[in-house]
């Protein structure tokens, strides 16, 4: 398959994902019914789910140093955090307070969802053992077989993860060591991308297979809705909310599996694939949304209405705009920062000279 075709419904899976986070951030602000807010708790699971993607496919066809890698996707998660922690921190002291910066950097509480950026750095690390071991068995007949073994490898350590292990009171999977579960969804994400351009699919059934997979994803939101996860109880993997027990990992599996259908489905309709694909685009800006959407929703927004005295009455319109705020403000910040990093690079790291041409 060729790369830039399937990039598409990671992409998509992404801004579906960070739709669902700022729709789970905005529960009693813009709506009050609970089956909503179940609506968006497949959200950090399916990040975690196209990380297993991605990542299996970027080690898969990496020969360089496995090192140097990580410590380039480390940076280029924390980089941002590092900044998005700054400003949140002026906003909360209304001054630059260095110890509590640090503190904040540390803990990972400067904002609620930072908790994903040390989640995120622990499975960075962790990706490139799981693929070796992925790739590994592919030397034995029966691998798949292995590859199940593993599942329930997984399973049993992130049941023990999610239940004994505390990083500096994190909150949330950040905080339990290799995330508890997700590390459940980034195993299965990654077998999924390993197997996943071998899948035949029958064309004259895809909207078939497309509209099950749908009606599977809708039956179990409505069942984990009445629920109240309360299955989960059952099960050793903590309350089920987060770090994610059963019923949100197979949310986030069905969900996945059915924007997959999807992108495969507008695959075949060319005014409906351009469509998709420019949905998609927004999906390559979920780091910045997902640092940047609260500063909108507790700050920006607040001040602005209670300066200007503005009132939105209308819900769908108020809806609107602190969607679109949060989504292309945070993209603006992106780009002003990308710049000023470029900038700065620049400045303290130019090229080095040519001796040789410098004494010419």
């Amino acid at each position: 398959m060729d790369n830039s075709k399937r990039c598409y419904w990671v992409d998509f899976a992404k801004f579906m994902a960070i739709i669902a986070v700022m729709i789970d951030h905005t529960n009693g602000l813009l709506y009050t019914d609970q089956r909503i807010a179940y609506f968006s708790y497949y959200s950090v699971e399916l990040f975690i789910l196209m990380m297993g993607v991605t990542s299996y496919w970027s080690y898969s066809r990496y020969n360089g140093s496995v090192i140097t890698k990580v410590g380039k996707g480390c940076w280029k998660i924390s980089r941002p955090y590092l900044v998005a922690t700054l400003i949140y921190s002026i906003l909360i002291d209304r001054q630059f307070h260095f110890v509590n910066y640090l503190i904040r950097v540390i803990h990972f509480n400067a904002c609620e969802p930072f908790y994903y950026v040390l989640l995120y750095l622990q499975l960075l690390v962790l990706t490139p053992v799981l693929c070796a071991i992925l790739k590994f068995v592919d030397r034995f007949k029966y691998g798949f077989l292995i590859e199940v073994l593993g599942l329930i490898m997984v399973l049993i350590i992130s049941s023990w993860t999610t239940n004994n292990s505390n990083i500096l009171d994190v909150f949330g999977s950040g905080g339990k060591l290799f995330g508890g579960t997700e590390l459940v969804m980034l195993y299965i994400g990654m077998v999924f991308g390993k197997h996943c351009e071998k899948i035949s699919v029958n064309k004259k059934l895809l909207v078939v297979y497309w509209i099950i997979c749908s009606a599977l994803t809708i039956m179990w939101w409505n069942f984990i809705s009445i629920d109240n996860l309360q299955i989960d109880l059952y099960l050793p993997y903590g309350d089920g909310f987060n770090p994610p027990s059963i019923s949100l990992g197979l949310y986030a599996i069905f969900m996945a599996c059915t924007i997959y259908l999807l992108g495969k489905v507008l695959n075949e309709s060319a005014p409906f694939k351009k469509v998709f694909e420019s949905v998609s685009v927004l999906g390559r800006h979920t780091l910045y949304i997902f640092l940047y959407h609260c500063m909108f929703l507790d700050f920006t927004f607040p001040h602005f209405f209670a300066r200007t005295g503005i009132v939105v009455s209308n819900i769908w319109l108020l809806r609107i705009v602190y969607f679109l705020g949060m989504t292309v403000g945070s993209i603006v910040i992106e780009i002003v920062l990308e710049r000023m990093h470029m900038l700065l690079k620049r400045i303290y790291m130019p090229k080095p000279v040519d001796m040789e041409k410098s004494y010419e």
